[in-house]
Parts: C-alpha cells; sequence; structure tokens
C-alpha cells in the first residue's frame, strides 16, 4: 500500500493541475511541473491521484452534480477555498470527496455571489443596498411580513436607510440573526464565528442557541459572537470597511495576519516563512492587483518572493 498524500502536497497536485488548464502553458511552466513530479515519489503519486479524482468528477452523470464538476475543474471559477477542499479530499481518497457537495455547490445554488478579488454591489427591490465582499455568497428571501437574507460565506455590507413597508429585516448567519431597522453594517461569516460592525444606526443581534442573550449593537461598535453568545466587543471606525473601496489596509499587522486577509482576494496559497510571522506591516493597498501588493511588501520588508507556480507563493527571509 502506498503512504498516505500529505496535506500540503496534495494541494500542490490540485495547483498544478490548474496551472495545466491555463491557455498557453509556457515551456518553462511545463518543465517546472515535470521537475516538481521527478523531486519525489510521493509527488508522482500526488499528481496521478490528482489525474484519477479529476477524472472521477468528469464521469459523474448525474445532473445536479455536472455543474458542480465543471466548477470545480475549471480554473475561471475555481474557488481558493475549493482548491484546498479538492486538495484535502483527494489525498483523502476517493470515497471521501461526495461528502463536501453542500460546500462546493454553495456557490452555484446562491442568489448572489461574487468571485474572489470581486467587490460586487446590489440594490434590491425595497432599496436594501449590499455589497458583497470577495467570495461571498448570500440567499434573499422576501416574504409577506419579513425580508431575510442569509450569508452563506464570506462578508456582506448592507446599507438600509429607508424602511420597507414595515417589514423588519433579519439577516441570518450560522451563528444566529440580526434584527435591523435602520442601519449601515458589515457582516462577516468566519469559521464558527459570526462578526458585525455598525457604522450607522443600531441593530439587535441574537445568538441562535441564546436568543434571550439579545444584544444591541450601536454605530461605532463591532462585535463577534458565536452561536451561545458574546466572544468580543470593541470600538470601530465610523466610516465603512476599507474593502468597500477597493482597498486593503493594515495598520501594524503581523505578516502572516497580513497574508492571511491578503489570500482572500486571491486565488491559490500565499504564506511566509514562520521566522517572518510576525512582522509588522503597515501600509493602504489597492486590491486590485494582489501582486503588486505581494512584491511591495515584500520590497519594504526586504524580502525574497518564492514562486512555485502562480498559485503558491512564500515569502522567505532575504538571502544577503
Amino acid at each position: 500500500m502506498k503512504p498516505p498524500i500529505p496535506g500540503d502536497v496534495a494541494e500542490q497536485a490540485m495547483h498544478w493541475h490548474l496551472e495545466l488548464q491555463e491557455r498557453d502553458v509556457s515551456e518553462d511552466t511545463l518543465a517546472a511541473w515535470m521537475n516538481w513530479r521527478q523531486a519525489h515519489p510521493v509527488h508522482e503519486h500526488a499528481w496521478q491521484r490528482a489525474e484519477a479524482f479529476s477524472q472521477r468528477m468528469s464521469d459523474i452523470r448525474s445532473p445536479n452534480q455536472r455543474p458542480l464538476v465543471h466548477a470545480a475543474l475549471r480554473p475561471t471559477m475555481s474557488r481558493r477555498t475549493a482548491i484546498k477542499q479538492l486538495g484535502v479530499l483527494m489525498a483523502a481518497g476517493a470515497g471521501a470527496w461526495s461528502m463536501k457537495d453542500a460546500a462546493l455547490l454553495q456557490d452555484l445554488t446562491a442568489d448572489y455571489h461574487s468571485r474572489i478579488g470581486e467587490q460586487r454591489r446590489i440594490a434590491l427591490a425595497d432599496n436594501t443596498r449590499l455589497q458583497l465582499n470577495t467570495d461571498s455568497a448570500i440567499n434573499v428571501v422576501f416574504e409577506r411580513e419579513v425580508r431575510r437574507i442569509k450569508l452563506l460565506r464570506g462578508e456582506i455590507l448592507i446599507t438600509l436607510d429607508k424602511i420597507a413597508d414595515g417589514r423588519p429585516l433579519s439577516i441570518e448567519t450560522a451563528e444566529g440573526r440580526l434584527d435591523v431597522a435602520l442601519a449601515r453594517f458589515s457582516v462577516r461569516q468566519r469559521s464558527g464565528i459570526t462578526q458585525v460592525s455598525v457604522y450607522q444606526g443600531s441593530l439587535v443581534i441574537n445568538p441562535s442557541a441564546q436568543r434571550q442573550l439579545a444584544m444591541t449593537l450601536q454605530a461605532g461598535e463591532q462585535l463577534s459572537f458565536n452561536a451561545q453568545g458574546l466572544i468580543t466587543r470593541q470600538a470601530v471606525a465610523l466610516t465603512p470597511p476599507a474593502w468597500s473601496q477597493g482597498m486593503l489596509v493594515a495598520q501594524g499587522q503581523p505578516l502572516q495576519d497580513f497574508l492571511d486577509e491578503l489570500s482572500r482576494y486571491r486565488r491559490g496559497h500565499l504564506a511566509c516563512d514562520p521566522s517572518l510571522a510576525d512582522i509588522r506591516v503597515s501600509g493602504t493597498f489597492p486590491l486590485a492587483n494582489t501582486e503588486r501588493i505581494i512584491f511591495a511588501v515584500a520590497d519594504t520588508l526586504q524580502l525574497d518572493v518564492q514562486q512555485f507556480t502562480r498559485y503558491w507563493v512564500t515569502l522567505k527571509p532575504r538571502l544577503t
């Protein structure tokens, strides 16, 4: 029996699979791909598994799963999280991937979604204005007595400055519900946590497991909560988040945290050498070109940019 494939190697194999689907693949890229395959037996094993895994997905005949296959395998529609999930599934074995159907189908079934790196503006029929941050998805339900937006993934900025027929607006996340009358606020779905920031007006937060612990959040406040209730509460600027203007702002942020945030806006793997994780980053960066941000930060901090492929970038200490 062949040894299991490490998660990072599985992810590299899936990155190579996407890289080779690009148009006009260069001879240098093909040579680098072959060098990677030949560098270690587990690399070749991972590549063979990636090809078999992709073929397995392509062979699916179910009408409900056919769109999933194309979304997952076409570089123009794949997402950073989907790449990681595919790598994990491929490493785990062919029988495990079907457990992730719901997560991969989320983009295809949402009422509205945004691509990686996109900030999408939406105006609803009741004058509610929305802006989706990168790689986000929502469902919208308008009923006779209630309006409801469900945040499936990512982050959204909502401006509600007119009352629509007396119907309240509810925002649902995995951890609870927000009830709003008039406000401007953002909601971000993290792993097991919802983060809410209010810039105008106020709203009420109801954790799903503790409805009796309703919390009112005023303008200038940010709150993070889980299903049981409050985790943190702190002040926030009254101005909308920088991403809504296409910017990324860092104020003394640890480099690894900065790269984690930046990676939300680009496909692939982005990290730094562990020895650099706590170096502080400050600046205001236009999100339109994440490559330029990476090289600008590396130049400022005197670091080297190591590119395994365009989807696999690591910052390393600069050799002197």
